[in-house]
């Protein structure tokens, strides 16, 4: 239990320096000497204060770090409260000295309620995009282009017939399998390290429809699935001077060509690390679904959880170069 005064040198904090894993404190402190916490939080503070939107009653960079918490380790914001009271490693993520130090489930909703009205999410993600190109980790060019469900609960009936299902959220049908929930479509470098452009819908929406917005800055390749057939942009990119990866598919009467399955095997040895960024959220960060009710409150979180996918492979690029 963390006492009134305690800080980072009590003897308390020296006994439990291990508690919450050795790994989880060495990751916190690599988050902490690569990003720009305070900075961050003067920028967001501004935005906020310019709307006249009340400051918070916790520096806003710990708030934004306390976000980030609860994306990497999955946590609720009951679950961060308590979890920041069991655990040394996040405390000192957090700059906590003593227990007024440490951010309410309450005062963390209101925050993240505050930045996706802002829209706030898009500034987070170009900050890291920014940290990325500066630390030189995006020479290789190129887009690998995907899209995946996530699902949102389909809801219950309620005694005055009414339903509490997230109306902003729709079926779709995979794999003759009928979920229900939002879509996420990513463009991620053609290494399966990055993701650099994300867009929420609804699960309805097809996969080709983002691809536009997803590839308008590439200018060297493109790799995608056979959702993404589509012959005039494969002729526009083509005449751009852009490699048009997209994988070739039977048509009615015709099969693939000899050629055509070896285009595809390698095309297909480059698209699929593009499923790796969401197979590593859901593996390591407990990524499943959604947490929120509404469109603009999804796009927000889905988008923090791709931006704390980034932060947490830039640190493990950065550990091996």
């Amino acid at each position: 239990m963390l006492s009134q005064n305690a800080t980072s040198d009590s003897l308390f904090d020296w006994i439990l320096q291990d508690k919450g894993g050795r790994k989880t404190g060495a990751f916190l402190q690599k988050m902490d000497d690569v990003v720009p916490w305070k900075e961050i939080g003067d920028e967001l503070d501004g935005a906020l204060y310019d709307r006249h939107m009340g400051r918070p009653g916790f520096p806003v960079h710990v708030l934004v770090k306390a976000l980030f918490l609860e994306m990497w380790y999955g946590l609720s914001d009951p679950e961060l409260e308590e979890q920041v009271l069991d655990r040394v490693s996040f405390q000192r993520f957090l700059d906590v000295q003593n227990r007024t130090d440490i951010p309410d489930e309450t005062t963390v909703c209101r925050f993240r309620l505050k930045l996706a009205e802002l829209h706030a999410e898009k500034e987070l993600f170009e900050v890291v995009q920014y940290m990325i190109d500066e630390h030189g980790l995006r020479v290789n060019r190129g887009t690998i282009v995907d899209a995946t469900i996530v699902e949102a609960p389909r809801g219950r009936k309620r005694e005055d017939a009414t339903n509490t299902r997230d109306k902003d959220a729709g079926f779709t049908k995979k794999n003759g399998q009928t979920f229900h929930g939002y879509k996420a479509h990513v463009g991620s470098d053609t290494k399966g390290h990055f993701i650099k452009e994300v867009i929420v819908t609804c699960a309805t929406t097809p996969d080709n429809e983002a691809f536009d917005d997803l590839t308008k800055h590439e200018t060297r390749s493109v790799f995608a699935d056979k959702a993404y057939i589509d012959k005039e942009k494969k002729r526009t990119f083509r005449a751009r001077g852009v490699f048009w990866g997209v994988l070739d598919r039977a048509s009615s009467g015709h099969a693939l060509s000899t050629k055509q399955w070896k285009d595809n095997n390698q095309k297909s040895s480059v698209r699929s690390r593009g499923e790796h960024p969401f197979a590593w959220m859901k593996r390591t960060m407990h990524f499943q679904g959604t947490r929120f009710r509404g469109l603009r409150k999804n796009t927000f979180h889905i988008t923090l959880v791709c931006t704390a996918y980034n932060l947490k492979r830039l640190v493990s690029v950065l550990a091996l170069a």
